[in-house]
């Protein structure tokens, strides 16, 4: 096996692919740790895979959470542990805030199951750092909504530590959820995949953040996915994936910071900042050679790791109306003929629109080298138009702009996420594209791509439909 392809444990079931449908069917409304809801519907070239929500069935019924004991009558672990698949387990009508898991993490078979709180800012699932906190074996399709989840902590020396807050054999749903503070631990050979999620199928994650999270493999196994792993293609939107760690203590390599995504998915209206790994600090996406990912107005940010700092791709990979910037690296030569940029690497061709890839550094590249933004395998380019990278080790399209764009820091500029704003003024003599026909820039709604009269910008906020963020007045 090649050391930069992270081990998939052996014997672990791989799912079928779920059907394809419009992005509509997939939104959700805002709670509270989300600002701005999903466009209520999505041009005909986002396709992405469904959200997995398992058939009606006349048996299937709600069942109520009435306090926050860990266990006996009306406590999570008892009512999960009586639900059949199909149903929904109903915490909305708690007045407690806290459920902590003293007697270890909720194991469960049902094929699927939907878990459904009143709020993230209302209630928190607590693990009390006593194993996992929801672990779903039915292979079919776990839906968490409206919930904190942290503080699992899950370390295995018999077999792969798999998701310290939420593993899920099948798929997952995840809206509205705020994941924290979990960990996946493993020792000897064993791989720890996920330190907050793994899923074995498809992951769905809208208007959720994961933080604080890490997956160490203490022995000689492979770390991968200090957020999320994911096996088979994602769905993130609106949502935040920051300060996350994927770490091996022996030589293994470590990949995936943020997250490990297998199989193509989609990105939108997303941040990935902040999180740390041997290699690809905020994400790493491979997978079958026909996979491939679309990130959508989203940020790439301060993610550091030893070899690629920001995106490393070995699928497909399309960035339209994006910003990766801010990502820093260390390791430059391969050893094998080609170079490592700190912000984006591709293996395969892929397309760049509308993007600006900017002020990322690897710190052990010659002077000359040591701001390249975007290099790949021998072979490997970009197509497209209308972007700003600043240096290019690869080919990028021929219009591509290498000026600085003068961006300000991480912040909050409206919008459920973190954005980068370029300098009004430094920045208005480029044109950028829409070729996605998305209506709005990553801030979501109430913020348009193009407002009338003003012209398309590069990167993922629009400047000029808004300069009292711009100038940050706001």
């Amino acid at each position: 096996m090649r050391s930069d392809t992270p081990m998939f444990p052996r014997g672990l079931p791989t799912m079928r692919p779920l059907v394809l449908c419009l992005a509509a069917s997939l939104v959700s409304a805002p709670l509270q740790i989300s600002a701005a809801p999903l466009p209520v519907a999505a041009p005909p070239d986002l396709i992405r895979p469904a959200a997995a929500i398992a058939p009606s069935s006349p048996q299937a019924s709600t069942r109520v959470v009435t306090n926050c004991n860990d266990t006996g009558a009306g406590s999570l672990r008892d009512t999960i542990g009586a639900a059949l698949s199909n149903d929904t387990v109903d915490l909305s009508q708690l007045s407690c805030s806290r459920i902590t898991l003293a007697s270890g993490q909720i194991v469960f078979g049902q094929a699927n199951l939907a878990i459904v709180g009143p709020g993230a800012g209302r209630l928190t699932i607590d693990g009390g750092l006593n194993g996992g906190v929801l672990v779903a074996l039915g292979g079919g399709t776990l839906q968490v909504r409206d919930v904190t989840i942290e503080n699992g902590f899950k370390y295995r020396t018999d077999a792969h530590a798999l998701g310290g807050c939420i593993q899920a054999q099948g798929n997952a749903i995840i809206r509205q959820v705020l994941l924290r503070n979990c960990s996946a631990l493993s020792t000897g050979n064993r791989s720890a995949l996920g330190g907050a999620v793994w899923t074995g199928g498809q992951l769905v994650l809208h208007h959720s953040v994961v933080t604080g999270s890490m997956a160490k493999a203490t022995g000689w196994g492979y770390a991968s996915g200090g957020g999320i792993y994911a096996h088979d293609s994602v769905d993130v939107e609106y949502s935040t994936i920051s300060n996350n760690v994927a770490i091996s203590e022996s030589a293994t390599p470590s990949f995936g910071g943020g997250m490990l995504a297998w199989n193509g998915g989609i990105i939108l209206g997303s941040t990935i900042s902040g999180n740390q790994a041997a290699v690809s600090g905020g994400l790493h996406l491979i997978g079958a050679a026909a996979s491939q990912v679309t990130v959508l107005n989203s940020t790439v940010s301060g993610n550091v790791a030893n070899r690629v700092g920001g995106i490393f791709a070995k699928v497909p990979l399309t960035l339209n109306n994006s910003t990766v910037a801010f990502n820093t690296s260390h390791q430059w030569d391969s050893g094998s003929g080609y170079s490592f940029a700190a912000g984006v690497h591709i293996t395969v061709s892929g397309t760049l629109n509308s993007t600006i890839i900017s002020n990322n550094l690897n710190t052990g590249a010659p002077a000359q080298f040591a701001s390249a933004d975007l290099a790949g395998k021998v072979g490997a380019g970009m197509m497209g138009g209308h972007n700003a990278v600043g240096l290019c080790l690869a080919p990028c399209p021929n219009d591509t702009s290498h000026d600085d764009p003068g961006l300000h820091p991480l912040q909050d500029n409206g919008g459920a996420t973190r954005t980068h704003m370029p300098t009004p003024g430094q920045w208005d003599v480029l044109s950028g594209s829409n070729v996605s026909g998305w209506p709005w820039d990553q801030r979501g709604v109430g913020f348009p791509r193009q407002s009338p009269g003003d012209w398309l910008e590069i990167g993922a906020v629009q400047v000029n439909s808004d300069i009292i963020f711009a100038n940050g007045f706001n």
